[in-house]
């Protein structure tokens, strides 16, 4: 039989309140803001003024992209009559391996060049790190798979040839604050691999997702959260794009007719 019984150390509900990581939520209200809480819900513990202002500034670059994959599928799905937390459950679908979720694979593999470079884990999450084993180690990982053909993702991007604007901006506000850290310097350190197995500069600059993988892990959460952390933000987005969709009265969208091309068989 199933144990159905619970285990947690993140909140509780009580007669007259609700505990959050030691703290009552009605205590919160007002004092806390967003950023706060997915410090005390995922890290588990406040957030210093820097970080709070640097994970602000995270989700607002991750709040909306236009039209893209998720706010097609969004807009899609509400103008078939879908209620607005489908349509949102159903972009959310949308952040994948390919589109919106590459932060999570960036965390990964900073996670691990970082361990493999430093084993005891001297450096710590805010320390520096032995920049020779380092880079040693991401030219062993950027040969190893430009060997098996794979694309190592945070890096370039197809409008953004001479680096990523919102990358530029996420990193040097995380210099400027002071939560730049291991990881913030394991991503250089790749591009400069990449760049140099490539011989392609524009592949030296990181792109958003490697940007904001590198500093959320550096903020202390884990690479697990990352994907998570890039929904909540892109949720707000899609409301607007689903409010927006539903007040222009666009019914059942789809793809024209005539730009739909069959190449199946044709019967006798």
């Amino acid at each position: 039989m199933t144990d159905m019984t619970w285990t947690t150390a993140i909140a509780e509900v009580t007669v007259d309140d609700v505990i959050i990581r030691g703290n009552r939520l009605s205590d919160l209200v007002g004092s806390a803001t967003y950023a706060d809480m997915a410090f005390l819900l995922i890290r588990g513990d406040r957030a210093s003024d820097a970080e709070r202002r640097m994970l602000d500034a995270i989700l607002v670059t991750l709040a909306d992209h236009g039209i893209s994959p998720t706010s097609i599928v969004a807009r899609t799905l509400a103008s078939c009559g879908t209620p607005i937390q489908a349509s949102i459950a159903g972009a959310m679908l949308s952040v994948a391996d390919w589109h919106g979720g590459t932060g999570e694979a960036v965390g990964q593999i900073l996670a691990r060049l970082l361990a493999s470079s430093d084993p005891l884990g001297s450096g710590q999450n805010a320390g520096s790190v032995d920049g020779r084993a380092l880079s040693e180690e991401c030219d062993r990982f950027v040969a190893g798979e430009r060997a098996l053909k794979q694309q190592i993702p945070g890096f370039g991007h197809p409008q953004h040839t001479g680096g990523d604007p919102r990358a530029i901006q996420l990193l040097d506000l995380a210099r400027s604050l002071g939560v730049a850290g291991r990881n913030c310097e394991a991503l250089v350190v790749l591009g400069l691999s990449l760049e140099k197995a490539t011989g392609r500069p524009a592949l030296r600059s990181a792109n958003v997702t490697g940007a904001l993988a590198a500093v959320l892990l550096d903020l202390g959460f884990p690479w697990q959260a990352i994907r998570g952390i890039v929904i909540s933000a892109r949720s707000l987005g899609l409301t607007a794009h689903i409010v927006e969709e539903l007040e222009q009265g666009n019914k059942w969208r789809h793809v024209p007719a005539e730009l739909v091309t069959y190449t199946g068989a044709m019967p006798e």
